[in-house]
């Protein structure tokens, strides 16, 4: 049994001593170990609650956790309060990630420090847990069977993040700690293995968890099933990802979260935990992802993704894998290329609330800390170019002005939208076209998310598409068809972009005269040329507001978004079709969201929409 991947603990203290941005990592890590030193820990008299609660119904936005206040929770958004269940519940489990941090927190400054009051609160957060865990009541919600936490997953998470810190610390537990740890650990394992049996984020997590725990315990036939079972790392790795290295539920996410979960069994299960060709296939699920990115950084939050997403948020997992895949380390410097200020964020996976230490920008992780490289390679000289991924079915034409894209591949499971021959566009004049992504789980506005109405894609007879998977027709580095069918319909798209905008044209052939929708959002108000627009009622769509009737003429619809940089727009309307445009809320750049919607009933119906950009600036 091979030992995990530890830290060079003497080359983390040279780092934070010769570079500023180790020592301002440090100062932070010191200050929010400050704020969340005597956090209380939830007792095992009420349960936790899925933490996909903690989000509001009105807007979507997440609560806002207070320590201090474990029966009030406000939202960040709109300020709406919710109190008692299920809101409560997911107070408690936030608050046992908080704790599980609090002991990276504290290991990570006992190394770096030697400083005695990190040791008492890594021996108070552990020794409770460890002393306490079998009082916690097994209870599950969505994602199997938890103690501390609502399932399995956050189960994992948490025992992860507890674990790690004290295989960083060393020999820092009191031997009454520590054996009561042990305890612990043998029940994590009796808990999540029976609970990893799929090809799926979860049990990456679940998986990862368990090394935590073979380790800890000297379990070699554990390590060793965690590895090679029917649903081990080696399958999750092969058959969880594409051959591109994006993970097959599509959403970077997702993605980012099950490489997370992989990367950190890699560090726990060391050399030995992968094969080589897993490593190198772990490498290109770190290099990929920033290909989709738009120009400013962000990623399209397809399916199941938060909306917030881009790919400097995502750096700690590029600084991990410089030192957990030495097969092939890929350079973290694509990260890097947008800066965003962010909280000092942990080598964790869980929905962590923020201290109050400042935000900082640019190497700010625990990752980068204690297992980037001593300085980032340079960056890619290569401007980003267009491409086709044939598995994860994406292909991203561009020009100059425009990056389009559009999806056509397989089923990504149950967090998929079901919205294929879905596009998404962003501009070189700053006007977009993004795909929502989704809020909490729990929250009523997902609904609206997850509707076909708000997607850049055809509804044939009212109704979802079914899971179904597509076909590329054609490609080039300008332009894009592809083909998707299912219940007897047919559906083609292809895209073209050229030096002023793109084009792209749609064509219907239900199985039988049926009822067709084609809907398109971006940035601002749509506004039609000529007459002005007729309001009527919400067309069935509950989420859309200020609905107007348009009039095209001669067939052909033309009008523009009201926003900096926005395209006009000529769009053909079959015969009989009626077109309109509304107003909804959830567009992730935080822009009105205006769509333009056409509808109608036939065999057939085919739709071109020509965009032009403005000209560029002289």
């Amino acid at each position: 049994m091979t030992g995990p991947y530890e830290p060079d603990w003497a080359a983390v203290r040279r780092r934070v001593a010769d570079a500023p941005w180790a020592a301002r990592v440090l100062g932070a890590l010191e200050a929010d170990f400050g704020y969340w030193s005597g956090l209380p820990l939830p007792g095992p008299d009420r349960p936790s609650a899925w933490t996909h609660h903690y989000f509001c119904d009105a807007d979507g936005a997440p609560l806002r956790h207070d320590p201090a206040t474990p029966d009030r929770h406000a939202c960040t958004g709109c300020g709406k309060v919710y109190s008692g269940e299920p809101w409560d519940g997911a107070w408690r489990a936030i608050t046992h990630n908080a704790a599980a941090a609090q002991a990276q927190r504290a290991a990570l400054l006992l190394r770096l420090t030697g400083s005695r009051p990190a040791r008492d609160e890594l021996e108070r957060v552990v020794g409770g847990y460890a002393r306490r865990y079998r009082d916690y009541a097994p209870h599950g919600q969505a994602a199997g069977t938890g103690r501390v936490q609502p399932q399995g997953l956050d189960e994992a998470v948490w025992a992860i993040g507890l674990l790690r810190a004290v295989r960083w610390a060393g020999d820092a537990l009191t031997p009454a700690t520590s054996a009561a740890l042990d305890g612990l650990a043998r029940d994590v394992a009796a808990l999540l293995r029976p609970q990893a049996g799929a090809v799926h984020n979860i049990p990456c997590w679940l998986l990862a968890a368990l090394a935590e725990c073979a380790v800890r315990l000297g379990d070699t036939a554990l390590l060793a099933w965690c590895r090679d079972s029917e649903f081990g790392v080696e399958a999750q790795v092969r058959r969880g990802f594409h051959d591109e290295g994006l993970w097959y539920e599509v959403n970077p996410h997702y993605h980012y979260y099950a490489l997370a979960a992989l990367l950190s069994y890699r560090e726990a299960a060391g050399p030995a935990g992968l094969s080589a060709t897993a490593a190198q296939r772990l490498a290109r699920a770190v290099t990929a992802p920033p290909m989709l990115a738009y120009d400013d950084g962000r990623l399209p939050a397809y399916g199941d993704g938060w909306a917030e997403c881009f790919t400097a948020d995502f750096a700690p997992h590029a600084e991990a894998a410089w030192s957990l895949l030495p097969e092939r380390p890929p350079s973290p410097a694509p990260y890097y290329a947008h800066p965003r200020p962010a909280p000092v964020r942990l080598w964790y996976g869980a929905q962590l609330p923020d201290g109050v230490a400042p935000p900082l920008t640019g190497r700010s992780s625990v990752a980068a800390l204690v297992f980037g490289p001593g300085d980032l390679p340079p960056p890619p000289p290569d401007p980003p170019r267009s491409f086709v991924w044939p598995g994860a079915g994406i292909g991203l034409p561009r020009s100059g002005r425009v990056r389009a894209a559009l999806r056509y591949g397989p089923d990504a499971g149950w967090h998929d939208h079901r919205d294929k021959l879905g596009v998404d566009v962003a501009t070189a004049t700053g006007w977009s076209s993004l795909d929502l992504g989704t809020s909490g789980y729990g929250s009523g506005f997902t609904a609206w998310l997850r509707s076909p109405v708000a997607h850049n894609t055809v509804t044939v007879g009212g109704r979802p598409q079914p899971p179904h998977t597509g076909r590329l027709v054609a490609s080039s580095p300008g332009h894009l068809a592809a083909e998707s069918a299912f219940d007897g319909h047919t559906l083609r798209r292809a895209l073209t972009v050229t030096g002023d905008g793109w084009t792209d044209e749609f064509t219907v052939t239900p199985a039988a005269p049926d009822a067709i929708e084609w809907t398109f959002h971006g940035d601002g108000p749509f506004t039609a040329d000529g007459e002005p627009a007729l309001l009527t009622g919400d067309l069935g769509h509950a989420w859309l507001r200020d609905v107007r009737r348009l009039r095209a003429h001669a067939g052909v619809l033309r009008g523009a978004w009201d926003a900096d940089g926005a395209p006009s727009l000529e769009l053909t309307v079959p015969d009989g079709f009626e077109a309109y445009a509304a107003l909804a809320d959830g567009n992730p750049n935080g822009r009105p969201l205006g769509i333009v919607l056409l509808r109608g009933h036939a065999a057939q119906a085919r739709v071109h929409a020509r965009f032009t950009l403005p000209p560029p600036a002289p």
